[in-house]
């Protein structure tokens, strides 16, 4: 059965291996090749399993549903700010409107 560990562990574990490697064992290349590897190389070539932390971790690292208040305050916002676009797109084209009639009066297209 394949050991159960967090990604911090694992973390932790490949580090000192590549510390290992390169102080005592004096192999800085192949310390080199256990730091660029995958986390998820390393564990499955060490036959270690990554635990998920949501699960062991429990509710803290759960995110949490918004509140009902929460809810209306940010749609409240967002109507907020459909109705600024709109106003500032009915302002731009009335703009541009004015400007057209303006434009078409004095030039020929021909």
């Amino acid at each position: 059965m394949s050991k159960l560990l967090t990604r911090e562990q694992l973390q932790s574990r490949k580090d000192k291996a590549v510390r290992f490697v390169r102080d005592v064992l004096g192999d800085s290349d192949r310390a080199d090749e256990i730091e660029d590897e995958s986390l998820e190389s390393y564990a499955e070539r060490r036959k270690i399993q990554i635990a998920n932390p949501r699960k062991i971790g429990g509710a803290a690292n759960v995110p949490r549903k918004p509140t009902r208040d929460e809810l209306v305050e940010e749609n409240d916002q967002l109507w907020d700010t459909i109705e600024n676009i709109h106003q500032e797109l009915g302002d731009l084209l009335e703009e541009d409107g004015e400007e057209t009639e303006g434009e078409d009066d004095g030039e020929d297209e021909s």
